[in-house]
């Protein structure tokens, strides 16, 4: 019976987007759960919820945030936040098949592999590439773009020593896949790793470690977090390897989200960039915020 379970998950998230692959604490979806188009994803306090979206891209939900899937077509994923704030994490992107996100006023593609934080008008290209849906402008790693008044601002992300709990939370999950990766990778897993039709080449796989799914990358690839996921064929150590190079962009933000459970093993707070870098604003007026839906 767990097997059959386990068979039509994978028969799902081949087709579409939208699978909950982990819930912590109080949400209006359950663990396991396909979310139907237009349907809300909503979390209560001290909550969060980890969403599938391609193979390798995840939608991540802090406390008190609401979501939606507009289009759980593979090819076609458009997201919406309606509250609060949200990660996306993308190990790859098929060019022709970007992620569409609309946050506010805000509408953009997420047009390379990297890490996204969405709340308000506003989205910080943690690290990646993201285009407005009208092309113009494009947002690189480290800066942020907000809409508002018809027009676009964009500006350099502000830093900060220290990332907030919903950071802490977003690395530590990336840490358990990234391990759910290395057992499935010496033969661990349930079940074979189950391919979408999604150009990627990366495939998602039930691992009984998570309860949930891994994915296993079509090349090497290393998480912003600085986790490395490799595909079955490569023959390396039976270890999850993390690089202490990584300086990734930090936000300031002040905020009350919970700190981590004392019974969950937390990852070291991340390294802050070279320098502080105040709020640069620019390019205000260019392009306008609205676009093609």
């Amino acid at each position: 019976m767990a097997v059959l379970v386990i068979v039509l998950m994978q028969y799902m998230i081949s087709a579409k987007a939208g699978l909950i692959n982990h819930v912590d604490g109080q949400a209006n979806v359950r663990l396991h759960e396909q979310v139907p188009v237009g349907s809300v994803i909503q979390t209560g306090p001290n909550s969060r919820v980890e969403v599938l979206l391609n193979p390798g891209s995840f939608l991540r939900l802090d406390e008190n945030s609401a979501a939606v899937l507009d289009s759980v077509e593979l090819t076609n994923i458009a997201l919406r936040l309606i509250s609060g704030t949200a990660l996306v994490e993308a190990a790859d992107i098929d060019k022709s098949a970007p992620i569409s996100i609309t946050t506010g006023n805000l509408r953009a593609f997420i047009v390379s592999s990297g890490l996204y934080r969405l709340y308000g008008d506003t989205a910080e290209v943690l690290d990646g590439k993201l285009q407005t849906t009208d092309s113009s402008l494009t947002i690189k790693s480290g800066r942020q773009i907000t809409a508002g008044g018809g027009r676009y601002e964009e500006s350099k992300i502000p830093v900060n020593a220290q990332p907030d709990a919903f950071d802490l939370w977003s690395r530590q999950r990336s840490s358990e896949l990234a391990r759910a990766n290395a057992f499935a990778r010496n033969g661990y897993s349930s079940s074979g790793p189950y391919g979408s039709g999604f150009t990627n080449a990366a495939v998602w796989m039930y691992s009984p470690l998570l309860s949930g799914f891994t994915f296993i990358p079509g090349r090497n690839y290393r998480s912003y977090y600085g986790y490395t996921f490799v595909p079955l064929f490569v023959s390396t150590p039976h270890t999850v390897t993390r690089s202490p190079n990584r300086s990734p962009v930090q936000s300031s933000r002040t905020r009350t989200s919970r700190p981590p459970s004392a019974t969950t093993r937390s990852p070291a707070p991340r390294p802050h960039p070279t320098g502080r870098g105040g709020v640069r604003q620019g390019h205000s007026g260019r392009g306008h915020a609205g676009g093609r839906h």
